[in-house]
């Protein structure tokens, strides 16, 4: 995981609320404030995980890493050794 957090400052900085992913699916670009803004509910849970779709008509597609289809091809370890899925930074 401390290679993720890493990873991402080093492209975006500090502040997760600027990081940048982009939907495995489909390659739509989000941020937190498109979930913000969409006002879903705890957007950190669905910045790397969900495409902004699901929650905004007209804007990427409806896929989340939680299917049955494995398309990603990025995983983090939690610090409990747990490996979660997540779309991938934008570069």
């Amino acid at each position: 995981m401390e290679e993720w957090i890493s990873k991402g400052e080093e492209l975006f900085g500090k502040d997760k609320k600027l990081w940048k992913f982009k939907c495995v699916n489909c390659g739509e670009a989000q941020t937190y404030n498109d979930f913000a803004e969409a006002k879903v509910e705890n957007p950190e849970n669905y910045i790397h995980f969900s495409c902004i779709g699901r929650f905004v008509e007209g804007r990427g597609c409806d896929w989340t890493l939680g299917g049955l289809l494995q398309l990603h091809k990025q995983e983090v370890v939690t610090d409990d050794g747990n490996k979660v899925p997540t779309f991938e930074f934008v570069i």
